[in-house]
Order: C-alpha cells, then structure tokens, then sequence
C-alpha cells in the first residue's frame, strides 16, 4: 500500500486491516514501504497510544469520511479542555420531569430507552415535554447532525443517560458541523412545552 498521499501527523485517517467494519482511527507518524507507526484514537477521540502495522496487513485506507469528520471535532474538544470534575447537579433524587428539565434548560444531549423498543436507543435534545409526552430531536451517533424528532410517551421511558462523555462529546460536534446549522436550527424551547 502507498501511503505517499497522506499527510504525516497531521491527517486523520481511518485505517483498516481485515473487515470492513474494522478499522482504526489515527494518524501516521512515520512509514516506510514495509511499514507505518500511528497515534491511534478511541472512540471518544483519546490518545489510544502508538500502533506498529505492516502495510502488507492493511486493506484499505480513507480520508475525509464523515466520521472522521466529527472525529476530528472530538480531538479538538480535547485540545480545548481539561478534564472537569464530574458532581450531581441534583440535591435530591430526581425525577424523569426534573431530569428533562435539567436537559432541555442545560441544552444537553441525552439517551433513552423505551420499553416500546427495548432494544433501540435515541439520542438528542428535548425539545419539549410534558406530563404524558416528550418531543426528541434526535442527533445521528454518526455524524453528529440532527436527523428527525421523535415523540416519546413519558411512561414508556425506561433508561435516561445525560452528562454522559459521549453525549457531551456529540453535542460538541453537534454544534460544530456545518450539515447540522445547515439542515436544522436547533435552539431549545424552554417555554414551549406540549
């Protein structure tokens, strides 16, 4: 394989060895014709160390994918950051009202399940809620864009996640991308409750 085309240490890169659902994400730090080392990153865009492969081991290699796309916004919001500590914002155990309120006030991504579809999660904003229904816009794990709002009955929520590095993480890409200001002008609605 040629890696003459990529730039070294500065462009991400999604290197695969095997399936195509397999790969790692980093950047070259040294090649030669048998050989590259790269700084890998995790799924949360932390360092994930140093990795030695042989060319001949690697199938493919991509560039520029939405994915790495909103990789590359993860590494930044490292470099922006230190890591803060993490304190309950409730004095008391919340409810499922007070921790939507808590959302949708705090513009926070949050995840849920219902017991509708057990096996499925929704990821994004609250738009609005009430006592019997909430409205999710829902943010695509993928490329971090808002792609539709779900209505979710209160009483079928079954799991809540928010504060969640992943979540906090998305919204950063979230706010970021260029597809998202572009397909949706998400600005919570703190008054407008269904």
């Amino acid at each position: 394989m040629n890696f003459d085309t990529y730039k070294i240490k500065d462009e991400l890169l999604e290197i695969y060895s095997g399936s195509e659902e397999r790969f790692s994400v980093g950047k070259i730090l040294s090649k030669n014709k048998d050989c590259i080392l790269f700084r890998s990153y995790d799924a949360q865009g932390k360092n994930d160390g140093l990795h030695f492969i042989k060319s001949s081991y690697i199938s493919e290699v991509k560039s520029n994918t939405q994915y790495l796309r909103k990789m590359q916004l993860y590494l930044e919001y490292w470099r922006e950051r230190e890591d803060v500590l993490l304190n309950n914002p409730f004095k008391n155990h919340p409810t499922l009202l007070e921790l939507l309120e808590y959302a949708m006030e705090n513009k926070k991504i949050i995840t849920v399940s219902c017991s509708t579809k057990p096996d499925e999660l929704l990821t994004g904003y609250v738009e609005s809620y009430n006592n019997e229904k909430i409205e999710l816009n829902c943010v695509d794990m993928e490329t971090a864009c808002i792609y539709e709002t779900a209505t979710l009955f209160k009483e079928d929520i079954f799991y809540l996640e928010v504060d969640s590095l992943d979540n906090e993480l998305l919204k950063y890409a979230n706010k970021k991308r260029e597809c998202c200001r572009s397909t949706s002008n998400y600005l919570p609605k703190l008054n407008n409750q269904i």
